[in-house]
């Protein structure tokens, strides 16, 4: 029930009284109305010139019967009051038990405003969505939510009031997008409506207005008309022998706004601008109903729906049918129990009118199911949401599984910012990256300059991502990078083998199609990931191109018998040592045998550390050159390279 933005708050707290004699027991109720009568004197002691919605929204929750800490929330909720939270509860002197969950309810409701405070202009349906679902589970307590949405539908009442037009229109377009449908998801079909057509009003108002008028125009002729098939529908009714009440469907604004966008129509064209309502006992008392409705006016077939076999995702439950009457005008009929209109106008709270009730109700949608038990037992009962939504520094909503972490934040944002996390904040703190994430917390990702991700990451049991995708991307990139490492190791192998033969254009094809590959790059990577080996790509160049033409094959002179072959370079020019590499790869001596600059030295190409130079005579060298002679390389190595 709406009332008077100036009624006295004093006259509201008579009202709660009254509304809860009969649902919370004698103690409670004179606690109660003690912390209301505490709450109009602070209203009106208080400097401050905003009005105090609390009473208001604590009476419009005892008209659905809510329990006595969700009325005491909704009291103490009121941000104009926010200071005096503590004074108050004392003058209320609630139990302990009573108090401790109150104080757990209130947290919720100011957990719900900061966010809502965050709400930033110009968002996309999915991070609308992204809000719903972070006020649905983010509350922490079912009945916050419903706090939460009575307070906004009393500020979109009051909104008029304020003078700034970008405040109003920002503050309604987050009721139009978030609180709205957040009530229709929860069946909270009376908040909904009322919800959308205020918030309709700010944002069009021009709209709103010439539809108003429409409306306003032909209300005479239209409820006169409508009079007229409401008495012969009651008479038809009566003497069906079918128990049932009769009246005129209230006429949303938004909802015909919508219907003639979505459908094309004029405003004459539309059936629900003439619309009954039929409210009967029981199920089968709907279906006769409707067999009574059809065979007194001509039904329109495409207008009939069966939502109470087939109910809406949010529990809705009722029959819709439209019908020709005898003048050729279409009516809009809703046949439903008292119980499903209950429902549809309070949704999940409607549970606390029938909580002895045997059932008929169908579940919500997932999301919202736990919510609806929560409030249905009138206790605390969290969502159960598989999802967490965390704010970027921007405001900005990210959506992850329950259980991811930081650096999952960072990967959902973007893979290289992911590559390059080295730590990240949580609400302004620094924490460890396995740090798990909540609901509307905000989230700083810090960075290196360059990618350095761990390994580790890619691995589920480590903990730190508990996204799958997260660490498929970690383990796609330690991929591409051994990709890369294996490309460049077969590259520098290749090219000394090329160096070694002799190799022109030629002759390269014809060792690639020997070794069965389509070019150069695959040549490459099959060296360096081992497909294939370094003794068959050697034996198959002496194969295409004769024992003769392997430098390394020709007799030098040895010092010692254990002394290394030292090849011939190609065309009789060694590789030179500059800068202390070799064709950019780093040099660097062994210290098996410390050679020095200007002494005849010959590179062992490493996996990992580049070249190593050895003495000829180095029995090491000895050794390398036998089991891997294709990555020994004479070398000149000047006197002026500098000191190793």
């Amino acid at each position: 029930m709406q009332h008077p933005l100036d009624e006295p708050a004093i006259n509201l707290c008579h009202r709660l009284r009254q509304s809860t004699a009969d649902t919370i027991g004698t103690a409670s109720v004179a606690a109660l109305d003690r912390l209301c009568q505490a709450v109009a004197a602070a209203e009106v002691s208080s400097e401050s010139a905003t009005r105090c919605n609390g009473p208001r929204v604590a009476v419009a929750l005892a008209d659905i019967h809510a329990d006595l800490p969700t009325l005491a929330a909704a009291l103490l909720a009121d941000s104009a009051l926010a200071a005096h939270r503590d004074e108050l509860l004392e003058q209320a002197d609630l139990a302990e038990p009573t108090r401790q969950g109150l104080t757990g309810l209130l947290a919720g409701v100011d957990r719900l405003r900061t966010w809502e405070a965050r709400f930033p202009h110009g968002l996309d349906e999915s991070q609308h969505e992204y809000w719903r679902r972070l006020l649905l589970a983010g509350a922490r307590d079912a009945r916050a939510v419903l706090i939460d949405l009575v307070y906004r539908l009393e500020g979109m009442r009051a909104l008029a009031e304020v003078e700034d037009e970008d405040l109003r229109r920002h503050y309604a377009e987050m009721t139009q997008r978030v609180h709205a449908p957040i009530a229709h998801r929860l069946g909270l079909g009376q908040i909904k409506w009322e919800l959308e057509d205020l918030a309709f009003r700010h944002l069009e108002p021009e709209t709103y207005v010439g539809i108003a008028k429409l409306l306003d125009e032909r209300r005479d002729s239209r409820e006169a008309y409508l009079a007229s098939v409401q008495a012969r529908l009651e008479h038809a009714l009566i003497q069906a022998g079918i128990r049932a009440e009769v009246y005129g469907r209230p006429k949303h604004i938004y909802s015909i706004w919508g219907k003639m966008r979505r459908k094309h129509l004029g405003f004459e064209d539309l059936f629900d601008v003439r619309a009954l309502r039929v409210q009967v006992d029981s199920v089968t008392d709907c279906y006769a109903a409707l067999s009574v409705v059809h065979e007194l006016f001509k039904p329109i077939p495409s207008e009939y729906d069966d939502y109470i076999a087939r109910p809406k995702p949010n529990g809705y439950q009722s029959l819709h049918t439209a019908v020709q009457t005898d003048e050729g005008k279409v009516v809009e009929i809703q046949i439903r129990s008292e119980r499903m209109h209950a429902f549809a106008e309070f949704g999940v709270a409607a549970h606390w009118r029938y909580k002895a009730g045997g059932g008929g109700e169908n579940p919500f949608d997932m999301q919202v199911e736990s919510l609806r038990h929560g409030l249905s037992r009138g206790d605390i009962q969290p969502l159960a949401a598989p999802m967490v939504y965390t704010f970027t520094p921007g405001g900005e909503l990210v959506e992850l599984p329950a259980g991811a972490t930081v650096l999952d934040f960072a990967y959902r944002i973007h893979t290289h910012l992911g590559h390059r996390c080295r730590g990240a904040k949580i609400n302004g703190r620094i924490v460890p990256l396995k740090t798990r994430v909540g609901q509307g917390d905000q989230v700083e990702v810090l960075t290196n300059r360059e990618p350095a991700p761990s390994r580790e990451w890619g691995q589920a049991h480590s903990g730190f991502l508990k996204s799958a995708s997260s660490r498929g991307k970690v383990r796609n990139w330690f991929a591409q990078f051994d990709r890369e490492d294996a490309r460049e190791r077969g590259r520098v192998y290749c090219e000394r083998l090329y160096r070694r033969f002799g190799m022109d254009g030629t002759t390269r094809r014809r060792l690639l199609l020997a070794v069965g590959v389509n070019s150069e790059e695959q040549l490459f990577l099959a060296v360096g990931n081992h497909r294939i080996a370094p003794e068959t790509l050697l034996a198959t160049a002496r194969g295409q191109l004769g024992p003769g033409a392997d430098t390394a094959s020709r007799p030098s002179r040895r010092e010692r018998p254990d002394e290394a072959v030292l090849p011939e370079p190609p065309g009789g020019r060694s590789l030179v040592i500059e800068n202390q590499s070799i064709e950019g790869l780093k040099v660097t001596p062994a210290k098996c045998c410390s050679p020095r600059p200007g002494e005849r030295v010959m590179a062992f190409l490493s996996r990992s550390q580049g070249y190593k130079l050895h003495r000829p005579e180095c029995r090491n060298l000895a050794h390398l050159a036998h089991e891997h002679p294709e990555r020994v390389l004479p070398v000149d190595w000047p006197e002026g390279d500098g000191r190793h």
